[in-house]
C-alpha cells in the first residue's frame, strides 16, 4: 500500500494514506514524470539544429487529499508542516520501496465547506531525484576483528584483528542517474602527507596537499571529503574539532562524483598510505519512484 509522509525542518510531519487517519490520499502528482531542458542552436543554411546540452527541471509534487472530521485542529497541523518558506523532506512508499525527496512548500489550498473536504499541497524540489532512505558504505581499507568475547586464548600471539585493504573498488551505479555525491572519510593511523583519491574513468581527482604546500595528519585525525551537488568540501577533525581545510586542495582537484556504469576508485598518499583506513558513501538517485 502507497503512504507518503512529509516532515519538516521543525520536525512536525503529516502522513497520507488510506485510512483518514487522519488525511486520505486522492493522488499524488509529479513523481513519475521528468522534464528536462534541451538547449539547441541553429545554424544558417543547415538543417534542423545542433544539441548542445541539457539539464533536469525541478520537480513539482502535488498532492490531493481529504479530511472528513477535526477540521480546525487538521488545518493547524497542515498549517504547521506546511509553513511557507519551510523546508521538507518528502518520503515516498510502496512494497519494499522507500525513496526520498527534498522539497519547498509553494502552495497549500484546503477546502473551506463540506463533509469531506479536499486540500491540495503544491511542493517544489529543487534537486529533482529522489535518493534512497539510507547511505550505502563501502570499505577500502580498514580493520576486521577476528574473535568475539567470550573467547578462549589457544595459540600465543594470537592476533585479535586483521588489515584489509583494497587500494582500487569498483562502484556500480546501476540507477539512471549521473553525478551521484560520494562522501570518502579518511581515518588516520599513523603520519599521513598529502592523501588523495582517483576515479579512473574519468580521470579525475582529489587531493589534499601538493609539493608547493603540503598537508599531514596524524593518528587520530580524520578528513571528511564531500562531493555532493551543493555540499562540496573537505574537513579535518583533529581532537574532536571540525573545520573546513578547503584551501589545502590541489589546484588540479575536482570533486569526483559517480557516474552511470562502472566506476573505479583509488586512494593514495605521498606518504603514509598504509596508515590510512578509507571509506566511501553514497547514495544512488532516482528519476522516480
Amino acid at each position: 500500500m502507497k503512504r507518503i509522509i512529509c516532515k519538516n525542518e521543525d520536525g512536525v510531519q503529516v502522513e497520507f494514506n488510506y485510512n483518514f487517519e487522519p488525511f486520505f490520499l486522492v493522488s499524488v502528482d509529479g513523481i513519475y514524470t521528468v522534464s528536462n531542458n534541451v538547449v539547441t542552436s541553429e545554424n544558417t543554411m543547415v538543417d534542423g539544429s545542433t544539441y548542445q546540452g541539457s539539464t533536469t527541471k525541478q520537480r513539482n509534487i502535488v498532492i490531493t487529499a481529504q479530511m472528513e472530521s477535526d477540521y480546525q485542529k487538521n488545518r493547524d497541523l497542515l498549517y504547521k508542516c506546511f509553513k511557507p518558506k519551510s523546508t521538507g523532506l518528502f518520503t515516498y512508499m510502496e512494497g519494499d520501496e522507500t525513496r526520498v525527496i527534498d522539497y519547498k512548500v509553494e502552495e497549500i489550498d484546503i477546502d473551506e465547506k463540506g463533509v469531506v473536504r479536499n486540500f491540495t499541497i503544491s511542493l517544489l524540489c529543487p534537486d529533482p531525484f529522489f535518493r534512497d532512505l539510507e547511505d550505502l558504505s563501502v570499505s577500502m581499507a580498514s580493520w576486521t576483528g577476528l574473535f568475539e568475547w567470550e573467547h578462549e586464548f589457544l595459540d600465543e600471539k594470537e592476533p585479535f584483528a586483521e588489515r584489509t585493504a583494497e587500494v582500487l573498488k569498483e562502484i556500480e551505479n546501476d540507477s539512471a542517474a549521473d553525478n551521484i555525491g560520494i562522501t570518502v572519510t579518511l581515518e588516520a593511523e599513523g603520519p599521513v602527507i598529502n592523501p588523495a583519491v582517483y576515479h579512473a574513468e574519468s580521470g579525475e581527482f582529489i587531493k589534499i596537499g601538493n609539493e608547493v604546500r603540503s598537508f599531514s595528519i596524524n593518528a587520530g585525525d580524520v578528513v571528511i571529503i564531500t562531493t555532493e551537488t551543493n555540499n562540496k568540501a573537505v574537513y579535518l577533525v583533529r581532537d574532536g574539532v571540525r573545520q573546513e581545510i578547503n584551501e589545502y586542495l590541489d589546484e588540479d582537484s575536482d570533486f569526483i562524483q559517480l557516474q552511470h556504469g562502472t566506476n573505479t576508485i583509488r586512494y593514495t598518499a605521498d606518504a603514509g598510505e598504509d596508515y590510512m583506513n578509507v571509506t566511501i558513501s553514497y547514495r544512488f538517485r532516482y528519476l522516480g519512484v
